[in-house]
């Protein structure tokens, strides 16, 4: 799993974990506290879309939370939107069990979420 995320060229950051923030491959370190963060992320959408996402102490507006798909994703705040960096949560179901998965991404322009997530999301199919 995590030669096919250093295989993702696009992506600056990839991290997947289970629910309890075990990580389970990386192509870069994620502060432990911000990826158990993470995990509770899809528990209440005014709480996200409020704090945002933190990943390596930048902090990341949520512009999208689709609960059903399991998706949520944005951008840094940046005057330049050169400048601004996306992220992608993906919560994937983990087999028979019904436990959840995630995979975290973040992406520097030119790269948006019209490509990075449908990209995550044909990622975790795989996987």
């Amino acid at each position: 799993m995590e030669a096919s995320l250093k295989q993702q060229s696009e992506w600056s950051r990839a991290v997947v974990f289970d629910e309890a923030g075990t990580v389970l491959a990386k192509t870069a370190e994620i502060p432990t506290g911000e990826i158990s963060a993470m995990t509770t992320a899809f528990n209440d959408k005014d709480t996200t879309f409020g704090n945002g996402l933190n990943v390596c102490g930048k902090n990341f507006e949520v512009h999208r939370f689709y609960e059903d798909q399991g998706l949520i994703y944005g951008r840094t705040h940046a005057v330049n939107p050169q400048d601004g960096e996306g992220i992608c949560l993906a919560r994937v179901k983990k087999g028979t069990t019904g436990a959840n998965n995630f995979a975290l991404i973040t992406y520097d322009f030119p790269i948006l979420s019209a490509k990075a997530v449908p990209d995550l999301q044909a990622w975790t199919k795989e996987w």
